[in-house]
Parts: structure tokens; C-alpha cells; sequence
């Protein structure tokens, strides 16, 4: 009975950190009355669903290339880099994003949220700081008035000005049902305003009741671009910005090379408005009060939480070098992926029902052994998925049923080993521990011949065939602990504490 009591004490062990990892997952998907935040602390250490068990959305996109002279299949590359990067940063489990033919690139992302998602991927992000022209707004727009005045010699068209409205001390303003016909104003009046100015509006934004959108009149170079940015981070609003206290804004730190260069821009515009600009909106435009020499830069609004911080991942992550399109959308619901958990299931447990049925009836007492190696390696399995925060998809239960089969087939060699020896007249001791040493290389090798196998799958295989892969390699590394070792240590325990004569095999 050498050092059964250490390696009892090895399998409690094992068993007790079996139960620490699967606790979080059971947690997770048994108890209905979770608070939202304790969903959420859970999550982060429990297997997760994948996309056919959780449901979720499959999207195709396409680059609209429109008047883009660069090579399409290199758009499609750095678009494909950059929707990866965005989703991995936005961190959902068990994504899918491939290129596929015709320059098309495939989403499919489990258990999102479809808006909040598709505003992430679909954003462009193309970032510019550019300098306000305050000091000749009221010139631009004077020079309108009189162009658009001239122009309509009926006088049917309010002038540009009367759209006008203030926001605040410093900014203009346009009520939101104005904005297409003051749109239709700067593209009428487009030769009186400067070659090197543009008016760009801000976001749509509640004052004193109306919605309304801020207009700046502003050069259209920018001093700067996303492309200086080395780290985009979301925030709460600082105490001091009393006028976006309770939002969240997003802190930008720029290259090196770009940190001198903001240096240098801020330096000369002490006192004008340098405007942050996403996507053509205007972010914010806050006043240069001294040089900034240390390459960092806020941007501000009424961000919420979400907003700032997928702001800050699609700023991380860089533009898209064109506009994306999404060219087929499909969402998988729910209730489809618990029909597919729940038929699943049935089947692993059915296949598991007849395979220790068998076990019973054929090797007798020596089959409730392999039964309860069989039930521990389940068991490991789902614990070690868990503790990594694994996925589980509908080819991965497909892995477990075939992980039962293998289980099953390296205690049948045992037995028969087991038998063998004793055949020949050798005592039940030495039986087992003959049997064991002698099948141990053949299940050996059976195990690791299919576990490289499954690894390379997992490495070079994308989707289902990842899943399948991942739970057949944990289901066959688990089961060379559960099948060898555990059982041997059953076994081991009752022959010598029972002093076992004769084996029911």
C-alpha cells in the first residue's frame, strides 16, 4: 500500500479544485435571481456559450471602396486587423472574424449586444484635431447672408443667420429639424466661405429643452490625426468640468513624435479653440490656454460608460481605411441555442446512460470503478473549461460524447490486461498493478496521437472546428489522470484495506 494515502490525497485535491473552478459556471446558469452584478462577476469564471448555444450575430461586411485608388484586397486586410483587434479589445469569448472571398469579411460575435457591436465594428474613427476659426465666423457668416440674399431675388429663403441660435457664450448653434435646409444653405453659399474653411457640426445635444447641434466654422487641415495616438483610455469626467460632471470622457496620449508636434501646435494658438473631431462630428473644441508639452489630450461630451469606453477601443485599435457595409446580417436567438443545449445534453447523457450500463453488467464491480473514473473525467473536463473560461458550442459537446467513448476504451484495455494476468495464475495485486503498467503505453500513446491531433486542429481550425478540438484535447488530457491514475487508486485502496482475493472483473 506504498504512498496510497499521498496519492488519495492528490485525486481529494484535484477533486477540490474541480469544485472551486465549476462552481462559477453552475452559479451562473442555475441560479435565476443573480443581481446584474454578480452576472457579471461570475462571467469572468465560467465556461461561456458559444454562438449556435448562446445565440448572437453573423454579420458580412464589405469595404465601400468608392473613389479609393489604394489596392481593395489591402483595404480588406487592414479593415480585417482592425475589426479583430476592436473585438478582441471589446472582449467577446469565442468571436469568429475571417476574410472571405470577394473582399468580404465575417463577424459572427455570441451572447452581444446587436446595436452596441455593429456601432463598434461599423465606426470608421478617423480622428483629427484641427484649429477653430472664431475670429472670422461672424465675417463667413455675414458674407452668406448677403451671397444667399443676392441669390434669391423672390427672398423666399430665411437668411443663413436666422438659423442661428446660441448654445452658450462662445458657440452657435442649429435647432436639429433645421439641419437640412441649413445643410442646403452651406452647400448654396459654398464659394463665399474660404478654400481652407469648412463648418462641421457637433453631436446632437438637449439645451434648455431643444435638441440642438453646435456648427463650427473651422480649417479644414487638420494639425493632427488618429494616427499619432499611442493609447485611448475612458474615464469619468474630471470634478472640474462641472458641465460634463457625471459623464465620461476619453484620455488620449500621443507618439512621441506627435506629442512635440502638439506641443509646438498648442504653443502657437494660445487662446484659439483646437476641436477634436470623430468621424466629421465635432467632439469638443476647448480653448488652448498654455502649451500642453506633455502629449495628452481629453476628449469630452455626454459619453456614457459603454460609449467611452468603446470610443477608447476603436481609437486603440486605429480607423478603418474605408466605410464599412454590412451586406448580410443573421441573428441567432436564444431559444434556438437552448434547444440545441438541451439536445445536446439529452444525447451526452443518454450515450453516457448506456456506456456505464454496459460497464455495470459486463466487468461488474470493476465497470463501477471505470463508472466513476468516466464520471470524474466529465467532471475535470468541465472544470478545466471553466477555469480557462472556455467556450462550449454545439461541435464541442460533440467532443465530450467522443471523449466518453475514448474514457471508456482505455479502462477496457486495462481490464483486459487485468484479466490476462490474472488468467495466468497471478494474484489479484499483482494483477492490477501488471495490468495497469502494461496497458499504460498503448493509452498512452492512443491519447497523445489524438491529442496532437486535436491540438493542431485547435491551432489551424477556426469556428466549430476550434470547439470540437478544445474540449476532445481537454476531454484525453483529463482522462489520463481519470482512467490511469484515479482508477488505479481506487482499485489499489479497496484490494489492499479489504485484502481482496478474488477481482470481480
Amino acid at each position: 500500500m506504498r504512498n496510497i494515502g499521498i496519492r488519495i490525497g492528490i485525486v481529494i485535491f484535484v477533486i477540490l479544485l474541480g469544485i472551486y473552478a465549476i462552481y462559477p459556471t453552475v452559479r451562473l446558469y442555475t441560479d435565476k435571481n443573480l443581481s446584474k452584478s454578480d452576472e457579471i462577476a461570475l462571467s469572468k469564471r465560467a465556461i461561456h456559450l458559444g454562438l449556435d448555444l448562446k445565440g448572437g450575430m453573423h454579420l458580412v461586411l464589405e469595404l465601400d471602396t468608392t473613389g479609393i485608388k489604394e489596392n481593395p484586397q489591402d483595404l480588406r486586410d487592414r479593415a480585417f486587423e482592425i475589426i479583430k483587434n476592436r473585438i478582441d479589445e471589446f472582449g467577446v469569448y469565442e468571436p469568429v472574424v475571417e476574410k472571405q472571398s470577394g473582399g468580404r469579411i465575417l463577424v459572427q460575435l455570441p451572447g452581444v449586444d446587436r446595436d452596441r457591436a455593429v456601432s463598434l465594428i461599423e465606426k470608421v474613427a478617423h480622428l483629427e484635431f484641427r484649429i477653430v476659426a472664431d475670429d472670422q465666423k461672424e465675417q463667413v457668416i455675414e458674407k452668406m447672408d448677403k451671397f444667399l440674399q443676392g441669390e434669391d431675388s423672390l427672398a423666399f429663403e430665411e437668411p443663413f443667420s436666422s438659423y442661428l441660435i446660441g448654445v452658450d457664450r462662445v458657440d452657435i448653434g442649429i435647432d436639429v429639424r433645421d439641419e437640412d435646409s441649413v445643410k442646403a444653405l452651406l452647400a448654396k453659399a459654398q464659394e463665399v466661405i474660404p478654400e481652407d474653411l469648412e463648418f462641421l457640426f457637433g453631436p446632437k445635444e438637449v439645451v434648455q429643452g431643444r435638441e440642438v447641434k453646435k456648427i463650427y466654422l473651422m480649417k479644414k487641415k487638420a494639425e493632427l490625426t488618429g494616427e499619432a495616438i499611442r493609447d485611448a483610455r475612458h474615464q469619468p469626467s474630471s470634478g472640474r468640468d462641472l458641465q460634463h460632471l457625471g459623464s465620461w470622457q476619453i484620455s488620449l496620449e500621443f507618439k512621441r513624435e506627435a506629442a512635440r508636434k502638439f506641443a509646438s501646435i498648442t504653443g502657437k494658438n494660445i487662446n484659439k479653440r483646437l476641436a477634436i473631431i470623430l468621424d466629421n462630428v465635432v467632439q469638443s473644441a476647448p480653448f488652448i490656454q498654455e502649451r500642453i508639452p506633455h502629449g495628452r489630450a481629453v476628449i469630452t461630451g455626454t459619453f456614457t460608460a459603454e460609449q467611452a469606453r468603446d470610443l477608447a477601443i476603436v481609437l486603440r485599435a486605429g480607423a478603418l481605411p474605408a466605410p464599412l457595409k454590412i451586406v448580410e446580417e443573421r441573428t441567432v436567438g436564444p431559444s434556438l441555442g437552448r434547444d440545441s443545449i438541451e439536445s445536446g445534453i439529452r444525447a451526452v447523457l443518454i450515450g453516457g446512460a448506456l456506456v456505464i450500463l454496459f460497464m455495470l453488467i459486463y466487468y461488474s464491480f470493476s465497470g463501477f470503478v471505470a463508472d466513476i473514473a468516466l464520471f470524474l473525467n466529465l467532471f475535470f473536463l468541465i472544470a478545466i473549461l471553466s477555469a480557462f473560461r472556455g467556450s462550449l458550442t454545439m461541435p464541442g459537446i460533440a467532443g465530450i460524447a467522443l471523449t466518453i467513448g475514448m474514457a471508456v476504451d482505455a479502462n477496457v484495455l486495462i481490464f483486459e490486461r487485468i484479466r490476462e494476468e490474472l488468467k495466468v495464475g497471478k494474484t489479484t495485486r499483482t494483477a492490477i498493478d501488471q495490468g495497469f503498467a502494461r496497458a499504460w503505453i498503448t493509452i498512452f500513446d492512443s491519447n497523445v496521437t489524438t491529442i496532437i491531433i486535436g491540438v493542431i486542429l485547435f491551432l489551424f481550425g477556426s469556428g466549430p472546428i476550434k470547439g470540437f478540438a478544445l474540449t476532445l484535447t481537454i476531454g484525453l488530457i483529463s482522462n489520463l489522470f481519470s482512467a490511469v491514475f484515479v482508477s488505479k487508486v481506487i482499485f489499489n485502496y479497496f484490494v489492499y484495506k479489504f485484502e481482496v482475493q478474488r477481482l470481480r472483473i
